[in-house]
């Protein structure tokens, strides 16, 4: 566990701690000496490190990897922002830390989440959908599921944000069936639901501190096929799961994008799949912008553009306040 968090480094510290490596480049002085520019952080923020030595300039620069863990010793200074110098910096291997401790992470509690999210598929009573979940959420796959990212950029681009949105678009479909729940396959519409972006899984490089596709993500289709792919191999592991259900919840899968310019390989064509699509676009769309005036730190009370919605946003004057105080 991390003992000193970038947003608590203060110029004069003395660092001892872990750190991920976000970007390497080799520099030089005015005499022409070599020394190493990192930026390193954590999931509270990113700083820039200095490595003088020249000898461990050259060692650092040959054996880094942007995503490795570190332990670094060395005292915060100011240059243009903080800036860390480094004396020792150590590689240390993944699985001795924890990664969504060195990249953007969720804000809630994962175990209320997953809590939650148990009882949830619990409720899911129609016996081959109830066998298809007990049969994927096994221990070792919710734990990966619930540290994975739902994106790389746009929403829920953090780690525990697949789980966080998941839960957030079964939450809107069972409120959606409750309103208007007369034509709606409840059981069908939350599996959907707990199943529809599955995908991001192996389209993310989860164990990467800036979730970068993969290439499987890139060459395949992204993370609808790849999900859709998975389904597939998990329905036929179910005895006797009906061929009609199947084939709807595949449909739910291929079409929650709603859009073929969206990503949707078919667009919506049952009442579960028009439920399903505007339950997710309403839990993304609302990540989006809430990300996006928690982040802004400008005077005004309107963010900057922002291309991918089409529109500045508002910011209240009483979050302002709060963010300055």
């Amino acid at each position: 566990m991390k003992s000193q968090w970038v947003r608590t480094l203060r110029t004069g510290v003395e660092v001892s701690s872990y750190f991920g490596i976000f970007n390497i480049n080799i520099g030089k002085t005015k005499s022409g000496s070599k020394f190493l520019k990192l930026l390193v952080g954590d999931r509270t923020g990113t700083l820039e490190g200095r490595v003088w030595d020249s000898a461990l300039t050259e060692d650092l620069y040959q054996t880094l990897s942007l995503g490795d863990i570190v332990i670094i010793r060395g005292s915060v200074t100011e240059f243009n922002g903080l800036q860390v110098n480094i004396d020792t910096c150590t590689k240390v291997e993944k699985d001795q830390v924890e990664l969504n401790d060195f990249r953007p992470c969720t804000d809630k509690d994962t175990a209320v989440m997953l809590k939650e999210f148990q009882r949830q598929l619990a409720e899911v009573t129609t016996p081959p959908l109830r066998s298809l979940l007990e049969n994927i959420f096994n221990p070792d796959f919710l734990n990966d599921f619930s540290r994975a990212t739902a994106a790389k950029t746009i929403h829920h681009a953090y780690g525990g944000g697949l789980l966080e949105h998941t839960l957030e678009v079964m939450s809107y479909c069972e409120k959606i069936y409750e309103l208007q729940g007369e034509a709606i396959n409840r059981d069908l519409l939350i599996t959907g639901a707990t199943l529809h972006d599955i995908g991001k899984i192996w389209e993310y490089d989860q164990e990467c501190l800036s979730f970068n596709r993969t290439e499987k993500g890139r060459l395949l289709g992204g993370h609808v096929i790849l999900g859709y792919d998975f389904l597939r191999e998990k329905i036929a592991q179910v005895d006797g799961f009906p061929e009609s259900l199947a084939l709807h919840l595949e449909h739910l899968i291929l079409s929650h994008h709603g859009q073929k310019e969206w990503g949707a390989v078919e667009e919506p064509h049952s009442v579960e799949a028009v439920a399903l699509h505007y339950a997710d676009l309403m839990s993304a769309r609302l990540n989006q912008v809430s990300k996006l005036v928690e982040s802004y730190q400008g005077s005004e009370n309107w963010t900057n553009y922002d291309r991918r919605l089409g529109r500045s946003l508002y910011v209240p004057e009483d979050l302002k306040k709060e963010k300055s105080s």
